[in-house]
């Protein structure tokens, strides 16, 4: 007589799947922020990229207009009505003028610069009509925009009439560096080459590389800002100017002036990033450089001029 054996069948126990599963829990808590700042590091890397791109093309620029991209054209600005008469309000901006040094010169052909890109218009001094087709100029560029930053309510609009006045709007992460807000503009830039000034500090015109006094390797054209400020109205955009489109020095980098969010972000005109300790800014050079947020005010000041005759030193 034969003596049928049991074999028992091959598998886990509940304690011993309970048990793997602990260990891959505990395995991709370890690696997730790994993964997490790698992915970080490559769109900072590619942030860093879109500066040096966009620096290769104000040097274009340069070389064909024989001076620096103007930061707006006849904005509907506080103090422009000694230049910009009835009708005349264009809120060009200098992120347009770059459009076919980035590859983007079917957009550049499409917009029509004779006519306004919006309806900021502090003095009410009126735009041309009829104003560009919103649906050709109101677009998003990655060129333009960190990929590590959030969007922020885009398409943006303000639709009251004053000197904020958008539509469909889309943030930049890059800002054009002056060295004072446009309170202290009463004439167009063009090539005004006073002490203290900066290269896109003004309207209408801009530095040429001969007036960098300071030496291009020591100021400043573009710094990142965040695309959530104090003000959800604070820009810059790219396809039109409001009052907040430049960016100045006296808030430093990363200024904790508000919490929105959960998250401390920075007044109006201020640089920054959501990169950790800091954030990219372009050199006249052309040279990347992060910078750390506990930069001197007084060496960060000193590099947005570019002939206030300051020895900047290390930053």
């Amino acid at each position: 007589m034969r003596t049928v054996v049991r074999r028992r069948s091959a598998g886990f126990t509940l304690i011993e799947l309970l048990v793997v599963i602990a260990i891959i829990a505990i395995l991709i808590a370890l690696l997730l922020p790994a993964v997490q700042q790698a992915r970080e590091a490559a769109r900072r890397t590619q942030c860093r990229n879109n500066l040096k791109q966009l620096g290769i093309a104000i040097h274009n620029y340069h070389d064909v207009a024989k001076m620096f991209p103007p930061s707006a054209i006849n904005p509907g600005a506080t103090g422009t009505t000694g230049y910009v008469g009835m009708g005349m309000v264009r809120n060009t901006t200098g992120y347009q003028l770059l459009l076919p040094y980035i590859d983007q010169a079917p957009l550049y052909n499409k917009t029509n610069f004779s006519l306004s890109m919006d309806n900021a218009d502090w003095n009410s001094l009126s735009r041309s009509s009829p104003m560009n087709d919103p649906n050709v100029i109101s677009v998003k560029l990655e060129a333009f925009r960190c990929p590590s930053d959030t969007p922020n309510g885009e398409p943006f609009a303000y639709t009251s009439q004053n000197m904020y006045t958008i539509t469909n709007a889309y943030r930049v992460s890059y800002g054009l560096c002056s060295h004072t807000t446009e309170y202290s503009w009463s004439v167009p830039y063009a090539r005004d080459t006073s002490d203290g000034k900066a290269i896109f500090g003004g309207f209408n015109g801009a530095a040429r590389i001969s007036d960098v006094k300071d030496g291009t390797s020591n100021t400043m054209a573009l710094i990142e800002t965040p695309f959530k400020k104090a003000n959800d109205a604070y820009g810059p955009f790219f396809h039109a100017y409001t009052h907040t489109h430049v960016i100045f020095d006296d808030y430093g980098i990363n200024q904790r002036y508000t919490q929105r969010g959960g998250r401390w972000v920075p007044y109006a005109w201020g640089a920054g990033s959501v990169h950790d300790g800091g954030c990219h800014g372009l050199l006249a050079d052309g040279a990347v450089r992060f910078m750390s947020e506990n930069i001197s005010l007084t060496t960060f000041s000193n590099l947005f001029t570019m002939n206030g005759g300051e020895v900047v030193g290390e930053f």
